[in-house]
């Protein structure tokens, strides 16, 4: 296994930390994970994070990347969610000034959320190629290599 493949790996199990991680502190609930915010996309973040965990150790870079990428793609809708969903969690208060002020208590917890989009980033990151030598490609197009053959 190269150096790539042990980031991708660490990627993966920062992005399953990030997921256990707080990331909403409700008053009187208490914190809130990925798994308590949505079951759904709590699943799919998990089940991504263990397929980036197989792609990593099988030195698939392209389906490292695209479980990097759909991380982050359901990170975002995940926060846009979340963003919606506690401006309006206490739209059921008649005073609007009070449901304000209620709304303004739900807290978020970054923690959480900046562990699984570092893990997700450092997939797509170490993720790349392995460059060749341009140097030793150069020299064996002269056929500058195999001297001693000739």
């Amino acid at each position: 296994m190269t150096f790539k493949n042990y980031i991708g790996i660490i990627g993966a199990l920062l992005v399953i930390a990030g997921g256990m991680m707080p990331m909403l502190h409700i008053p009187i609930v208490g914190n809130w994970n990925y798994w308590d915010l949505d079951t759904v996309l709590a699943s799919i973040v998990y089940s991504l994070a263990v397929l980036s965990l197989i792609a990593a150790a099988s030195n698939k870079r392209g389906l490292l990347r695209f479980c990097g990428w759909t991380l982050l793609l359901v990170l975002a809708f995940t926060f846009g969610a979340v963003y919606f969903k506690v401006s309006n969690y206490f739209s059921f208060i008649p005073l609007k000034k009070l449901a304000a002020v209620a709304g303004r208590m739900i807290q978020y917890r970054w923690t959480g959320w900046a562990l699984i989009a570092s893990g997700a980033m450092l997939m797509i990151v170490f993720s790349g190629k392995n460059k060749k030598n341009t140097n030793s490609l150069i020299i064996s197009k002269l056929g500058m290599v195999n001297k001693s053959n000739s």
